[in-house]
């Protein structure tokens, strides 16, 4: 409804109207939303103008007698599921381990109940449910479903070793948390079930165990994602209420290389990234180059809008004369509005060049002092998707408009540093796999470990270097020995 709003498209085409919608209210709010935007409805079936007064009418009836469907087989359903369970037997789709015998009731399921033993047996001995989850899928088991087979994880673990399923009983289905016994045997005995209950209970008290706290929002919630599995990249705090990013995917038991590390090791090497952004004075110059480049390539932005424009004109002659109602041209001049906005930026844009420029160059400051959920509102600001690799940052997706700075300062950064750092850090700076739409995080890799020190001042360094030592130099500025000497080195 919100692209039929925005005319995204011109008309909704449906087989029957029930396939619409089978709840009358909707149907009606629905088709007035249409209507308000100008947006045509075609059902195939009906064959109908639901705008005449007589097709409303049939609107209002045939959404009822929809609605009136949907209301019943809803309730004959429910029915027939209380009568299944009444007679003892499963409503749904079976889970692991079991299968449906030749009479309807569950029994074993021979492939998938040796994995279903084990998954017990493992939790009895202690296990834990991300633990359990990997061996599973070790072994080639998967989970259970009429959509696709998936990997196991330890949520899915966990609602199977709390299944009282397995111990002959079924949800009684009024959300009350309670079971009532079933036609079918237990699958697992009542002391294995206990014993893995208890082990399991321990293992959630366990001082090893991670505290839960409040919800938070972290500089990097929501944008961050895992380098060797493309999974998403989730926050949690350790006992001592640190945070600390994790692969999602890796938490859940699936097979990924991915560490840990401390949210602060990561913000670091953001405000480092950002502290050293490079922008050249001929920044203005460069950018439009590049859009008028794609302009000849791609199209011809400016005869473009000017058959968009000569097509406004003949509009507005067409409503002046009466040839065209208010409604209409309303429409038609938004369609072509939008169309004229999505063409590329003319060189007249550059306040706006200027307007961005500026926002990235005071970023850095803003970042330092920012709290967590202000620095989350600017890395989304900024970024559209963060990528780590263990305990690094090796790349940012940016937001659109920013993205034809961030070309700039990796360009600006490969001319003024790569070919003057030493290989030691370059060999480092571009991790494998890397694609389209990235930029690479150039700052923390190619500085020492041993300490962060700024490539703008090492030209500094080297003058200062002919008056005094190593040793003089790094002690004023706070590094080591060898920090010095490499800088020194590759500046030659």
């Amino acid at each position: 409804m919100a692209d039929a709003l925005a005319r995204k498209f011109d008309v909704v085409v449906v087989h029957k109207l029930d396939r619409f919608s089978r709840n009358l209210r909707i149907t009606l709010e629905y088709f007035d939303n249409l209507q308000k935007a100008g947006v045509a409805f075609v059902s195939i079936n009906e064959q109908i103008d639901f705008t005449t007064p007589s097709g409303k009418v049939h609107l209002a009836l045939l959404g009822a007698f929809a609605q009136y469907y949907s209301d019943n087989l809803s309730q004959e359903t429910k029915k027939g599921w209380a009568e299944r369970k009444a007679q003892g037997l499963y409503c749904g789709l079976l889970p692991f381990g079991a299968m449906k015998g030749e009479d309807g009731v569950p029994v074993p399921n021979p492939d998938t109940y040796p994995g279903l033993m084990m998954a017990f047996e493992l939790a009895a001995q202690g296990e834990s449910d991300r633990r359990i989850a990997q061996l599973l899928n070790s072994d080639g088991y998967r989970t259970a479903g009429n959509q696709r087979r998936s990997l196991f994880a330890k949520d899915t673990v966990r609602g199977i070793l709390t299944n009282r399923f397995y111990l002959g009983y079924l949800p009684e289905g009024n959300g009350n948390g309670k079971w009532v016994k079933g036609k079918h045997e237990a699958f697992v005995s009542e002391q294995l079930w206990n014993l893995a209950q208890e082990m399991r209970r321990r293992n959630a008290t366990s001082t090893h165990g991670r505290c839960r706290s409040e919800r938070k929002i972290c500089s990097m919630s929501g944008i961050t994602h895992c380098w060797y599995c493309k999974g998403r990249i989730h926050i949690a705090c350790t006992k001592k209420g640190q945070p600390r990013l994790g692969c999602y995917n890796r938490a859940k038991g699936w097979d990924c290389a991915q560490k840990s590390a401390a949210l602060g090791v990561y913000e670091k090497q953001i405000e480092e990234y950002l502290g050293t952004f490079q922008i050249p004075e001929d920044y203005q110059k460069k950018i439009l180059e590049a859009q008028r480049k794609l302009e000849v390539a791609y199209d011809d932005t400016s005869e473009e809008r000017a058959r968009w424009e000569a097509q406004l004109e003949r509009m507005k002659k067409l409503y002046k004369w009466g040839d065209m109602t208010e409604e209409e041209y309303r429409r038609e001049r938004e369609a072509i509005q939008r169309e004229m906005a999505a063409l590329a930026p003319e060189a007249s844009q550059t306040t706006n060049l200027d307007r961005l420029a500026e926002f990235l160059a005071n970023i850095s400051g803003a970042w330092k002092v920012a709290s967590g959920e202000q620095r989350n509102k600017l890395a989304r600001t900024l970024f559209q998707e963060i990528w780590i690799k263990d305990n690094q940052v090796v790349a940012v997706k940016p937001q659109p408009e920013l993205e034809p700075f961030f070309k700039l300062n990796y360009e600006e950064f490969v001319n003024t540093v790569l070919k003057k750092r030493p290989r030691w850090g370059s060999n480092r700076l571009l991790p494998e796999n890397f694609w389209i739409g990235l930029y690479p995080v150039c700052v923390a890799p190619l500085i020492d470990p041993r300490h962060k020190l700024a490539p703008s001042i090492w030209g500094e360094l080297v003058e200062r270097h002919k008056g005094e030592s190593l040793r003089q130099l790094a002690k004023e500025y706070g590094v080591s020995y060898e920090t010095v000497r490499r800088i020194l080195k590759a500046e030659r």
